[in-house]
């Protein structure tokens, strides 16, 4: 029979991995407006070379087809529209830029619709009011799922 295992967490190890990641939030918000100008520049960049290289992809009557599996495929849809579709594969174009994400929005985390900091700060605010020197694993796992 498997006996359970009470294990505890210091308190100001939780305390300082909370005070970390409010900096780590702040910081991002910071940085927000500057990472979304790049991502706009980088997806602008992108959106450029795809059409160019889609553009020379389309001088090469070798790739056309209309199966599916055809590196080019051109077929017709609803209305008076010609399809063309490119396989991304030959354009040799890299990633995609991915957009940044808005570091402290809005979030349901349970019956609340807040913020990842807000909770965070009550959670430090009230640890830190604590006069307990250990927090078990399970409270901390439960602030760790907001880290």
């Amino acid at each position: 029979m498997a006996r359970t295992i009470s294990v505890k967490v210091p308190v100001a190890t939780l305390i300082s991995d909370i005070e970390t990641a409010i900096a780590k939030i702040d910081a991002d918000v910071k940085n927000y407006a500057s990472d979304l100008t790049q991502y706009k520049a980088d997806k602008a960049k992108y959106d450029e070379a795809s059409v160019k290289a889609v553009i020379k992809a389309l001088g090469n009557k070798d790739l056309f087809g209309t199966n599916y599996d055809s590196t080019i495929r051109v077929g017709s849809t609803y209305g008076n529209r010609i399809e063309v579709s490119v396989d991304k594969a030959i354009l040799n174009l890299g990633e995609v830029p991915v957009q940044p994400s808005e570091p402290n929005q809005r979030e349901s985390f349970g019956r609340e619709y807040t913020t990842r900091k807000q909770i965070l700060e009550r959670n430090l605010k009230i640890l830190k009011m604590t006069s307990q020197e250990e927090v078990s694993a399970s409270t901390y796992g439960s602030i760790l799922e907001l880290l």
